[in-house]
């Protein structure tokens, strides 16, 4: 059986825990920060959770802070592309 935890074996649910039916570690479902709508969807959750209070808020500036980084980072890719792309049509 397929899951979210990145392998093909299969899990068992006891009392909400995940727990690996073959007595592997159960790893968190992979984390996408790839395009700025998940970076964006990250953002909503940690916000959600500090004004929750399920993290510190001081925690939840220190990710924002990361995330924010990894945005520009993905900005910037973005913008080398789109001008690598305009220049090889110009030539």
């Amino acid at each position: 059986m397929h899951n979210d935890f990145g392998d093909d074996e299969s899990i068992e649910v006891i009392e909400g825990q995940v727990i690996p039916a073959k007595g592997g570690v159960a790893r968190e479902p992979r984390l996408r920060l790839g395009s700025i709508r998940e970076v964006r969807r990250e953002l909503v959750k940690i916000y959600t959770m500090a004004k929750q209070g399920k993290i510190a808020t001081q925690d939840a500036s220190r990710l924002t802070f990361m995330l924010q980084a990894l945005s520009n980072m993905i900005k910037d890719d973005e913008f080398e592309r789109r001008i690598e792309a305009l220049e090889k049509a110009q030539k």
